[in-house]
This record gives C-alpha cells, structure tokens and sequence, in this order.
C-alpha cells in the first residue's frame, strides 16, 4: 500500500509542475505568471478549471484544446509527471533524515532545475531569474547548517564563486580554440548554484557526466535521423563546424547535479 504522504507529495509535485510549464511558457518572453489567467495560446480563450487538472485534462481533452482544437504539447504532461517523481523521490531518498526546512530548499533545487531544462531546451537561454536565487538559496541553506551533504557556509559560498570561476576558465580556453565563446553567462551562473548546493566536489562528476550525455544524445539523433532517412545523418562530421555548433547545455548540466545530488559519489 502506498503511503498516504507519497501520494500527497506527488499530487502536490502535479500542481506545482502545471505552475511549472506556466513558468517555461511565459517567463523567457517577459510576460506574467499571474496574468491572465491560463489561455489557449491560439484562440486566447480562458481555460476552465477542469482543463488544467495535471495529466488527466490532457488525457480527457486527448491532446487537444477544448476550444479551437489546437494540439497541446506533450511538454505540460511531462513536465508535471516530472515534478511528481522528483518530489516523491527526494522524499525516499532524504527520509531517514528528513527536515522540513531541507526539503523545501532541495525541492526548490530540483524543481529550479527542472525548470530550467525545458527553457534552455526552447530558447537556449537560462534566466537570471531561476539561475541566481538557486545561489542565495544555497548559501542559506548552509547558512542555517542544513545542507544534507554537510556544507559549511563558507564551503557552499566558496564553491559557488568557484564553479562561475571554472566555467569563465573553459570558456576562455575554448575561445582561443575556436575564436568564438561556448558557454552562455547562464551557464556560468547555474554551476555557482550547484557549487552552493553540492559542493565543488560534484564539479567532476557533473561536467563529465554532462559531456557523456551529450555525446550520447548526439549519436542516439544521428541514429534517429538515419532510421527516418533523413540526409543529414549521412553527413560526415566537421571538427571546426562542430566547435561552432550550439546545442543547450543546461539540460545536461541539470540532469548531471540531479545525479550527483541523489548519490553524491565523485567518480575520482
């Protein structure tokens, strides 16, 4: 039998992941969280209740708006099922040692992250607006002596200074390569946020893992691209065309500290 706090979690994961998608949709184009209220982005009709039950609207509506029959992206299911599992899974993981406090900043975290995947995946930006409180709430954590991997403050505040520091570094080198930067300010300021959380001990672990998931999506596209039989897959790789590529690293980035942060072993 599933206890009765899993199941309130992962409701509660539903509901904040239908804000989520709200966040992603609006957030990179300026616009309101609040207002108005949700709407077709087509036919601009205002959205019943019913129409924004997580996951179920979507299966009863069968993809569609309830309107003008627009076809509804798979991105607001999945986003929330996401949200769901990574609340239930932070709470069977931290259980032994659970405080309220920690959670609420670790969901926050993982949440942020999430967050920021799906807009760097859409718009190959990272807002200030997620990347930079993921610092201070960080620092606070450890502040308050809370941090589940046993931060000092002055441990989280270093490494946080340290991980912007590092990616400058990379960034730098790879100009001089490639005359052309690789790494988006973004990008700098969410390592800080995960040195404040992990700890420059993660920084291996997730710029490798990073770099591994990316070669891996890489190659499973080219696989795609060659089973659907576009040309594309037949095209032989370029080593300068592929230092002027720009796939969003964030996602990568993201799925690695979330890695790190459930079994926060360094592959060193």
């Amino acid at each position: 039998m599933i206890p009765i706090e899993v199941i309130f979690l992962g409701i509660l994961g539903l509901i904040i992941g239908s804000f989520i998608n709200v966040v992603i949709y609006r957030l990179p184009q300026g616009k309101s969280l609040f207002f108005p209220f949700s709407h077709c982005p087509k036919c601009q009709k205002l959205l019943k209740w019913y129409h924004n039950i997580p996951i179920l609207s979507y299966l009863f509506l069968k993809g569609k708006c309830a309107y003008c029959g627009e076809k509804i992206s798979i991105q607001y299911p999945l986003v929330e099922a996401l949200s769901a599992l990574l609340i239930i899974s932070l709470y069977l993981r931290f259980k032994p040692h659970f405080d309220l406090i920690t959670f609420i900043f670790l969901a926050y975290f993982v949440l942020t992250l999430l967050t920021i995947s799906f807009i760097d995946l859409k718009h190959k930006e990272i807002p200030d607006l997620l990347s930079l409180p993921l610092i201070f709430a960080g620092w606070f954590l450890s502040l308050l002596g809370k941090n589940p991997l046993h931060l000092s403050f002055v441990d989280s505040l270093i490494s946080a200074l340290a991980g912007m520091g590092l990616l400058f570094f990379i960034d730098t080198l790879y100009y001089h390569i490639a005359k052309r930067e690789s790494i988006g300010m973004g990008d700098f300021k969410l390592m800080g946020g995960f040195g404040a959380y992990l700890g420059y001990q993660s920084f291996f672990n997730i710029l490798f893992l990073a770099s591994l998931l990316g070669v891996l999506s890489f190659l499973l596209f080219k696989v795609y691209l060659k089973l659907r039989g576009d040309k594309r897959a037949e095209e032989k790789p370029n080593w300068q065309e592929g230092l002027r590529a720009e796939i969003p690293f964030g996602p990568f980035l993201c799925l690695s500290a979330l890695i790190y942060l459930f079994n926060p072993q360094s592959l060193l």
